[in-house]
C-alpha cells in the first residue's frame, strides 16, 4: 500500500447501523445517526445551534450521567467519561461537530442525537478506544438512557434562556446606572436663559435620560419575574425520562451543574410546561427593546439639536452611533417576538417539541440585546468618564 492510501485510509472511520455502513471522518465526533439525519435536508438554513444550548444540552446529559451514577444504573467508569466529556462540550469545545442546523432539526431529534453522539465518541477516545466502538460506550444506551428529546430540548432551552437573560438584566442595570449618571453630569452644567425647555437641549435631555432609567427599570422587573417563572418551569415534561426518580435527580444534579436557582425542580410538571415560558420571557424582552428605541429616538434627536445650547459637547458620537445599533437591536428584538409568537401559536405535530424559530429567536435576541445594551452602556460611561477629566 502507498503512503498516500495508507494516510487515507487512517483519515476515516467506517461505523454501522440497520441501514448498513458509512464512511465519516476519522477525526469527527459525531456518528452515523447524525450523518443520515444531516442528509435528510443536505442544505440547511445556515442557522447553527446556538453556542449556550448547546453548553445546555451538555449540562443536561451530564446531570442524567450523575443521576444514573447515583441510582446505579450506569457504572461508575462510564459515568465519569461521559461527564468529563459533557464538560468539554460545556467549555466551549466541539462546537464544529454539532453538523445540524436549526431549521434542518424541527423536532430535536437531530440535535439530540448529534450530542449523544459528540460525548459517546469523546468518551470512547479517552478510554483510549475507537469512535464508533459502540458495543463499548453507545450513544443510546449510555448517554441518552432513557431520555426524549423534547424532554431535553425543552429543559436546555430553559437552561440557556435562564443564562442569557442573567446576562440581560446585568447589562441593563449598568445602563440604568450609565443613565442616572449622564444625567447628573448634564445637570451640574451651566446652561444659556431660554434653552432649558427646549427639545434638544441638556435640560430637556436630562428629563429623558431620568424618564428612559425608569422605563429600564421597570423592564428589567418583567424581564426578572417572566426569567423567575422561566426557571421555575423546567421540568420532566414531555417525558424526559422514563424513570421518574431518575428525572427528580437529574434536575437536582442539573441545578447545580447550571448553576441556577433553587426554584428548579417540579418533577410532576408545571402550568407552563411548552412554550408559553419562552413566549412570556419574549415578550419581556420586546417591551424592553421598545423602551430602548425610545430613549435611541431622543439621542438621536438630542444630537441634532445640541449646538442649539451654548455648551461644550454633551453627546459624544460613539455613545451616538452606539445608540444608533442599538436602535437597530432593538428592531430585529420586535421582530423576533412577533415571528416566535406565530411559531408557538401555530406548535408543531409533536405537542411536546419546541418549535424551531421559538428556540432560535428568543436565544438570538437575548444575545444581541445584551451584547448592545452593554457596548451603549460602555459608550456613556466612557464619555462620561472624558468629561470629568477634563473638567
Amino acid at each position: 500500500m502507498s503512503k498516500a492510501k495508507g494516510e487515507a485510509k487512517h483519515m476515516i472511520r467506517i461505523e454501522q447501523d440497520g441501514l448498513g455502513a458509512r464512511v465519516l471522518p476519522s477525526h469527527a465526533y459525531y456518528g452515523i445517526r447524525t450523518l443520515r439525519a444531516s442528509e435528510k435536508i443536505p442544505h440547511g438554513a445556515g442557522m447553527p445551534i446556538h453556542g449556550e444550548l448547546m453548553k445546555a444540552l451538555a449540562c443536561v446529559k451530564k446531570a442524567a450521567a450523575l443521576a444514573h451514577l447515583e441510582s446505579g444504573t450506569l457504572p461508575a467508569r462510564i459515568s465519569g467519561l461521559i461527564v468529563k466529556a459533557a464538560e468539554e462540550v460545556i467549555a466551549g469545545q466541539h462546537a464544529r461537530d454539532i453538523v445540524v442546523d436549526w431549521l434542518q432539526d424541527p423536532t430535536g431529534e437531530s440535535l439530540n442525537m448529534n450530542v449523544n453522539e459528540i460525548i459517546a465518541n469523546r468518551a470512547l477516545e479517552l478510554m483510549l478506544e475507537d469512535k464508533g466502538n459502540y458495543s463499548i460506550l453507545d450513544p443510546v444506551r449510555h448517554v441518552n438512557r432513557g431520555q426524549s428529546a423534547s424532554g431535553v430540548i425543552a429543559m436546555a432551552l430553559r437552561v440557556a434562556s435562564h443564562r442569557l437573560t442573567e446576562r440581560l438584566i446585568r447589562s441593563v442595570d449598568q445602563l440604568i446606572g450609565a443613565l442616572v449618571a449622564k444625567k447628573s453630569e448634564i445637570g451640574s452644567r451651566p446652561m444659556p436663559e431660554g434653552h432649558q425647555e427646549q427639545p434638544g437641549t441638556p435640560a430637556w435631555f436630562s428629563r429623558r435620560l431620568d424618564e428612559g432609567a425608569r422605563q429600564l427599570q421597570s423592564g428589567m422587573e418583567r424581564m426578572a419575574a417572566a426569567n423567575a417563572r422561566l426557571a421555575a418551569s423546567l421540568t420532566t415534561a414531555n417525558a424526559d425520562m422514563e424513570d421518574a426518580a431518575i428525572a427528580s435527580k437529574t434536575l437536582s444534579h442539573l441545578r447545580n451543574t447550571a448553576q441556577i436557582g433553587e426554584s428548579i425542580g417540579d418533577v410532576n410538571g408545571a402550568a407552563e410546561r411548552n412554550n408559553e415560558a419562552f413566549t412570556r420571557l419574549s415578550s419581556a424582552v420586546r417591551h424592553l427593546a421598545l423602551n430602548l428605541s425610545n430613549l435611541c429616538s431622543d439621542i438621536r434627536l438630542a444630537a441634532s439639536l445640541q449646538n442649539l445650547a451654548d455648551s461644550p459637547e454633551w453627546i459624544s458620537g460613539k455613545e451616538v452611533a452606539a445608540s444608533e445599533a442599538l436602535g437597530q437591536i432593538a428592531f430585529q428584538a420586535i421582530g423576533f417576538d412577533h415571528s416566535l409568537g406565530l411559531a408557538a401559536e401555530a406548535g408543531m405535530l409533536d405537542p411536546g417539541a419546541i418549535p424551531p424559530v421559538v428556540a432560535y429567536n428568543l436565544l438570538e435576541s437575548l444575545t444581541m440585546m445584551d451584547k448592545g445594551v452593554e457596548a451603549f452602556a460602555t459608550a456613556i460611561q466612557s464619555h462620561a468618564g472624558r468629561s470629568a477629566s477634563c473638567r
